[in-house]
């Protein structure tokens, strides 16, 4: 039998502890002091998941369309964005598929949504789709887990309990492919469910030639959302690029 995807219905990830709505009002603050959007502008969500970085940048007065391939993140975004004034677009799409008339003057791609296609081919066809979709001077923002630090502080077991339930997480690393695997196993009083995500991570030097390969110019990288540049030290990479 195989394993359920990570981001299916049921997924730990609906309920992950540490997205909590701090830590996305911090993220928005750092990218929207870091990227040129105009007031009202339009932003694509590549990888919205259940929609946290779009609802933020609607209540601000942007408009969002989210794209995700998980169904079920679709529909949690849609519950999560219901009654909001101006709430986002969210359609359930594979982001290297997704086509529309429409313009952006930024393409957000974060926590691991790069990571998620598997294979180089798709991730250029991913990050070359939201180039094509974003005005000139738009912006391409990207976040991904640095795999010099991966390789080196990777944690192989984790357990998060709550009153509710146990969550066991094994993790392994193929270095050769750069292919981060994590098995999550979740038990409470009434049943027991496994799921699966594997996820690729990158170097700078990897992230920067993949975006290049695009035709987009490299503007900065930072050590995370801080306003710090990165280094090799740094757990993730954040990434801005631009249209010529």
């Amino acid at each position: 039998m195989r394993t359920p995807n990570f981001f299916t219905r049921g997924s730990p990830y609906l309920t992950h502890p540490l997205l909590t709505p701090e830590r996305t009002r911090a993220e928005i603050d750092f990218l929207l002091s870091k990227i040129p959007i105009p007031d009202a502008g339009n932003i694509l969500d590549i990888g919205c998941g259940f929609g946290r970085h779009s609802i933020e940048l609607a209540r601000r007065g942007y408009n969002l369309v989210g794209v995700d391939p998980s169904q079920a993140m679709i529909e949690a975004a849609r519950r999560a964005s219901a009654g909001l004034v101006n709430p986002p677009q969210f359609v359930w799409s594979r982001a290297e598929d997704y086509e529309t008339d429409q313009r952006f003057d930024a393409a957000l791609c974060l926590f691991t949504t790069l990571g998620q296609i598997e294979g180089d081919q798709d991730n250029r066809q991913l990050v070359g789709r939201a180039a094509h979709q974003l005005n000139p001077g738009g912006c391409f923002i990207v976040e991904v887990p640095h795999r010099t630090w991966v390789k080196q502080n990777l944690k192989t077991k984790e357990v998060f309990q709550t009153p509710e339930s146990s969550t066991n997480i094994e993790r392994s690393y193929d270095n050769e492919q750069g292919i981060v695997t994590e098995i999550f196993t979740i038990v409470t009083p009434a049943d027991r469910r496994v799921y699966l995500l594997r996820y690729r991570v990158f170097n700078v030097i990897e992230l920067e030639q993949l975006i290049k390969n695009t035709g987009l110019k490299v503007i900065e990288f930072y050590s995370g959302y801080q306003d710090v540049p990165f280094d090799q030290a740094s757990p993730v990479i954040v990434m801005i690029a631009a249209t010529h």
